[in-house]
């Protein structure tokens, strides 16, 4: 008979001691228990719109045409040249407002 009461046929005890309490949370409540996100007008009306029948499918007939991807991904450097010119359209045509404000002074 073993005297030893840290060893038996399987090996030696392992002694597991309980965790230390955790640590409790400086955040406030209302950080660390959120209300939920709250519906937007433009969530409300995607609900309605998605519960004609049919809506889902073209919904996801949609998205798999499009690739999932929006346009200005599609086409990177289309958009920064038509970008270019837009913002070069909208600077001369704010310049040429100014301009003719002052000449009315």
């Amino acid at each position: 008979m073993s005297t030893a009461p840290d060893t038996d046929a399987s090996g030696p005890q392992v002694t597991v001691r309980p965790a230390p309490p955790a640590q409790p949370s400086l955040l406030p409540e209302w950080m660390r228990n959120p209300p939920p996100p709250r519906l937007t007008l433009g969530d409300r009306v995607a609900a309605g719109l998605l519960r004609v029948p049919g809506a889902p499918r073209v919904r996801r007939t949609w998205w798999a045409w499009r690739g999932r991807r929006r346009l200005h991904e599609r086409f990177p450097n289309s958009f920064k040249i038509v970008a270019f010119f837009v913002s070069w359209a909208i600077a001369l045509a704010l310049l040429l407002t100014t301009y003719a404000l002052f000449a009315m002074l």
